[in-house]
């Protein structure tokens, strides 16, 4: 900021960002992204990288979608996110991630926390059945599934509906999905929330359907 005569403000000049204080450092970490913690407030100083690194509250949401990443490209988003997974120290409580999660980065996450509530994942393919059900089983408090572009089967969604006593809203785009899968999920889901966009093949009654079957039913 410059005074009257055209100089720098002096008070702005002489602020030392690194003297910040760690609960102030938190809450500006809080309101960034994953990846801009990782890559850019957590390389700032060494105080910075310190919080960054030792302060499990910042990571018990990691969310690494919309990131620029395409294609092959986006796996190179594996190591930065096990790197996240980690700095959580248990703690981790949402986790989306878009393109690039695999079966092995599903267990290297079950492996670090079994308090996961939240789980969004976007497919390209490499996920299997037999991860998301293993997934299901090792984490009994989520709440909340979305998984778009995945593997479904009538059989994974009984699981889905019966290894997660809590969950609360499963959000399913698939381009090949029956209804009969729809309606099984209602059964093992009862009072709860689905929500599905509509397949190809799929007539919206049966969906509206499925939703209103979950809805009174009990």
């Amino acid at each position: 900021m410059e005074g009257g005569d055209g100089r720098e403000d002096s008070s702005a000049c002489s602020r030392n960002w690194a003297m910040l204080a760690r609960d102030v450092l938190i809450v500006i970490f809080l309101k960034l992204g994953t990846m801009e913690v990782l890559r850019a407030a957590g390389s700032v100083c060494r105080s910075w990288r310190k919080v960054a690194t030792e302060e499990p509250v910042l990571w018990r949401r990691i969310r690494m979608i919309n990131h620029g990443y395409f294609g092959s490209d986006a796996f190179k988003l594996v190591e930065p996110a096990r790197i996240a997974i980690d700095r959580s120290g248990g703690q981790l409580e949402w986790f989306a991630a878009a393109n690039f999660a695999d079966d092995n980065l599903l267990q290297y996450l079950c492996d670090r926390t079994s308090v996961l509530k939240k789980l969004g994942l976007t497919s390209l393919g490499q996920l299997s059945a037999a991860a998301l059900t293993e997934t299901a089983k090792r984490q009994p408090l989520l709440e909340e599934i979305q998984i778009t572009f995945g593997p479904f089967s009538k059989k994974l969604t009984e699981i889905l509906g019966t290894a997660c006593p809590h969950l609360k809203s499963f959000k399913l785009n698939h381009t090949d999905i029956h209804v009969t899968t729809c309606l099984h999920l209602t059964q093992t889901m009862k009072r709860r929330y689905l929500m599905t966009t509509r397949p190809w093949g799929l007539p919206r009654a049966c969906i509206s359907f499925a939703i209103s079957s979950l809805l009174v039913t009990g």
